[in-house]
């Protein structure tokens, strides 16, 4: 089963600019850190995207969507928590569409499906 993700997680685009997880309170937290819900990351910025430079390259800027990752047997508030397996859009060009995806769960004590 894959982690669940945390404020302690490291979400980046597939250019390697970070995802910054603004701060979150949730009532179930790992090692002191609130666990994430799909509401956590979108819109969460992507401030050191480094696809720029060139016409027609677009740097990430902020998470657009997650479309996998989710899970089927854990929700804090009504909403499923994200998962190490976790990916979505992003609004950054090219190649489009434009993926991030978690780097890092940043703890390995609560798993989920």
């Amino acid at each position: 089963m894959p982690a669940v993700l945390t404020m302690a997680s490291k979400l980046v685009c597939v250019h390697g600019g970070t995802v910054q997880i603004p701060p979150v309170s949730h009532p179930l937290t790992v090692d002191g850190q609130a666990v994430l819900v799909q509401n956590d990351v979108l819109n969460a910025p992507i401030p050191d995207c480094p696809n720029k430079g060139s016409p027609g390259l677009v740097p990430c800027t902020l998470i657009t969507s997650v479309t996998a990752g989710l899970s089927t047997t854990l929700t804090v508030s009504g909403q499923a928590v994200l998962l190490a397996t976790a990916q979505g859009l992003t609004n950054g060009a090219p190649p489009l569409p434009v993926l991030w995806q978690v780097q890092s769960a940043g703890q390995s004590k609560l798993t989920a499906n």
